[in-house]
């Protein structure tokens, strides 16, 4: 029989539970860098899918009407033409994105010479499809305003058209600048000369919260400024910041911009 004294005792000596404890611990952050990646994996799948739906619909608008939808229905920055048309496409293509109950409401509204930004029922909704899940601003639905609080002008959503390759309002004015959206466009299939397998349709826009001032970027209702188009004059992701009127003095890190 062996004496009490030479007997090891069962258990985990200090060290070896700290062993086990830092183990652990590098399961789950292996875990949670995993699981992190796999959401934003299903985002990004989620946004490619919702600009397919939405390129899809500009297509079948096109098919119907025999041109793609104007980008804006007024010239950049000048109010005085058709104030209260502040529509743009995506207003054009809401019955192709299975958005009929909205649309026709729209539609009765603006016949009834309603205008855009004054639409009632912009208060409460915001199309799915218009937004990329890994975008944290999403769903954006107040705009701040000058008053010292927020008020509604539509939802803002991350999907642009291109609009064109140069500045939108050259000289003041907002002409054809060679896109496929921009001012009062009746751009056709036929129309663009390096194909539409060559051609931007979308992107993608990061939206920028409205903080202490509004940012209209991606604000659908109220477009006067062509923040629902994008330029190709610099490349995806530049650092150059937007130089815009009614952009955010205090914008999100990836979306500069100079208040024009």
């Amino acid at each position: 029989m062996i004496p009490p004294s030479c007997r090891r005792r069962a258990g985990f000596t200090l060290i070896e539970l700290l062993v086990v404890i830092a183990i652990i611990a590098i399961l789950i952050a292996m875990l949670l860098t995993a699981v992190q990646k796999a959401r934003e994996a299903a985002a990004r799948v989620k946004c490619q899918s919702n600009m397919r739906q939405v390129a899809l619909a500009l297509h079948t608008y096109h098919d119907a009407r025999g041109s793609f939808p104007p980008g804006t229905y007024g010239p950049v920055d000048n109010s005085s033409h058709s104030p209260n048309n502040r529509r743009c496409w995506l207003h054009d293509i809401l019955s192709f994105l299975e958005q009929n109950e909205i649309a026709s409401a729209f539609e009765t509204y603006m016949a009834a010479g309603g205008g855009a930004l004054s639409f009632p029922k912009i208060d409460n909704y915001y199309v799915s499809a218009m937004m990329c899940p890994s975008d944290p601003t999403n769903p954006k639905l107040h705009t701040f305003w000058g008053d010292g609080g927020n008020k509604t002008q539509g939802f803002s959503g991350n999907i642009v058209v291109n609009g064109g390759n140069d500045y939108f309002n050259p000289g003041g004015s907002s002409n054809n600048l060679g896109g496929m959206f921009f001012t009062m466009s009746s751009v056709r299939v036929d129309d663009v000369g390096d194909g539409t397998a060559h051609t931007a349709l979308l992107s993608e826009l990061i939206l920028s919260p409205d903080v202490a001032d509004h940012d209209i970027r991606g604000r659908y209702h109220n477009p006067t400024h062509s923040g629902v188009a994008f330029s190709t004059r610099l490349p995806p992701n530049t650092s150059v910041p937007d130089v815009f009127n009614w952009c955010s003095a205090n914008p999100v890190k990836r979306a500069p911009c100079i208040y024009g």
